[in-house]
């Protein structure tokens, strides 16, 4: 937690400076950024962007024109691998690790309708400075403005509250018909010996792993989802099981929701 503080809290001005003005940390050419920034997917962050581009485009179509909104964007792994593939969509992301934002905008500069932006919200484990309470966050965007929301790994670091701050936000920026293509934890009634997660513990709705950095992953159960999608004019249209309860052969990790807005 410490090593996080420093890496998220009081070194980030030295890093959104590196990234943003030297080019230090640059990557390595191939479309990584280097190690000592990346925060996502680790050391597969191409072969991981390249699934997660597959997994939507089985889904839902990713053609020309589309627009996508892409909620806690972190460092650019969909967005770089939608740029390789699915140049032709219209994308915008949001993040709350600046130097994320920064090295996207300028790993991407020569892509004009690729947009990052930088919220200030603050986030335990990836902006304890931040000023902006998530469940107060209103999402800089129009109503019915996305055909597709995507949200990686985003719900498993939340809470209650701001769950349902997001997922509100989320649904609300989709125009009638969109989609959300949501990952989370689903724990079931009687989790597996073999799951990576035990989540015993409850705060409100949440489930979590531990309570000493409940953040750290989180799970809800499927009603929860349920309630929150007809409460927002949404239903669940597809979900999917992830391999994090032990269970071999599945494609993805995280279990996968695809809400569709209904009005």
């Amino acid at each position: 937690m410490i090593l996080r503080f420093g890496k998220y809290g009081l070194a980030a001005p030295v890093l959104n400076a590196l990234v943003r003005h030297t080019p230090l940390l640059d990557g390595d050419g191939q479309g990584a950024p280097p190690r000592a920034i990346n925060y996502s997917a680790d050391g597969q962050f191409i072969i991981q962007g390249d699934l997660l581009v597959g997994d939507i485009s089985r889904r839902t179509p990713l053609d020309p024109g589309l627009r996508i909104l892409d909620i806690g964007c972190g460092i650019g792994r969909l967005a770089t691998a939608l740029h390789r593939h699915r140049p032709g969509v219209i994308y915008t992301g949001f993040d709350v690790v600046r130097y994320g934002i920064e090295w996207c905008r300028k790993r991407l500069r020569d892509a004009p309708d690729f947009r990052f932006d930088h919220v200030d919200v603050r986030n335990r484990f990836y902006n304890p400075l931040g000023r902006i309470n998530a469940e107060s966050f209103h999402f800089p965007y129009d109503d019915n403005s996305f055909d597709l929301a995507v949200a990686i790994s985003v719900f498993t670091h939340l809470l209650e509250d701001d769950t349902r701050r997001y997922f509100a936000e989320g649904i609300r920026t989709l125009r009638p018909g969109g989609r959300a293509y949501f990952t989370t934890f689903l724990p079931p009634d009687t989790i597996p010996q073999a799951a990576h997660f035990e989540f015993r513990h409850r705060i409100g709705a949440a489930m979590v792993e531990r309570l000493e950095e409940p953040e750290m992953a989180v799970g809800y159960p499927l009603e929860f989802w349920e309630g929150l999608a007809a409460e927002h004019g949404a239903r669940i249209a597809f979900l999917d099981r992830g391999s994090w309860t032990g269970q071999a052969g599945l494609p993805d990790y995280q279990d996968v929701l695809i809400f569709e807005k209904l009005r």
